[in-house]
């Protein structure tokens, strides 16, 4: 079976393969789990030469410390490792710039959508029959009929907007879904992000609002959908702001 450290590590190039070359399998494997554990590791020494599994006796340590071939592959080793080291270092740190980038790319993105989401995508339009229309139910048609009894009933055709449940199983729009609920008195019910809260950050985050406001103490949160839609636009914030929104 193999032991810990038996195995030459990725580091190991032509200088340190020669000078490990001349000392024991042995001593290599001690070389290389005090270099990983303790110079390049979290261990003391003295925590790591008490450990049940260290490669070497104490006393045979430091007789090792005093071979001038296991302190010359000691010190190329340690250089080695310490550049290996660095080189992973560096590419953890870039890989994690990348998912940065990317996480950044990916929530300007979501800001968009709800920035132009339209809560009209999650309802349909349906028909039916009922004896009394709601004030929201637009009647289409009205019918009269009288029954066993002489009395005249009407019924009505009623068209109404209802949730498309079908939509919130749909990841397109699901995730411009910010609550849900469903209540047996008040029926399911959702709420979507607010698509002018969404247009602010994205206009931040792109330094359009930085002209309006620059000199002027304005609160974004006052501005109307229109001129948001406006600024985004292209056109001018300051004119913007002084015009007001058309239907003003």
């Amino acid at each position: 079976m193999l032991q810990p450290y038996q195995l030459p590590h990725e580091c190991e190039r032509d200088e340190i393969t020669r000078l490990l070359a001349v000392l024991t399998p042995r001593q290599r494997r001690v070389l290389r789990a005090y270099v990983w554990q303790v110079e390049l590791g979290e261990k003391s020494l003295a925590a790591w030469l008490a450990e049940p599994a260290c490669p070497v006796a104490r006393s045979t340590w430091y007789k090792l410390r005093d071979s001038a071939a296991f302190q010359d592959a000691l010190d190329a080793y340690r250089r080695a490792g310490l550049a290996w080291a660095m080189s992973q270092e560096k590419r953890s740190v870039e890989a994690a710039q990348r998912r940065f980038r990317l996480a950044s790319s990916g929530a300007a993105e979501r800001l968009v959508e709800q920035a132009q989401a339209d809560i009209g995508g999650f309802f349909k339009l349906v028909e039916r029959w009922t004896d009394e229309p709601a004030a929201s139910q637009e009647i289409i048609r009205e019918e009269s009929e009288t029954d066993e009894m002489g009395i005249v009933r009407r019924r009505y055709l009623v068209r109404q907007a209802v949730l498309d449940l079908a939509r919130l199983a749909d990841p397109q729009y699901a995730r411009l879904v910010k609550k849900f609920s469903d209540s047996p008195t008040r029926g399911v019910a959702i709420e979507v992000y607010d698509a002018q809260t969404a247009v602010v950050k994205v206009l931040e985050s792109q330094g359009a609002l930085r002209q309006a406001t620059a000199n002027l103490n304005v609160d974004l949160a006052s501005l109307s959908d229109e001129q948001l839609e406006r600024i985004a636009a292209g056109e001018d914030p300051v004119k913007v702001l002084a015009s007001g929104s058309s239907g003003g």
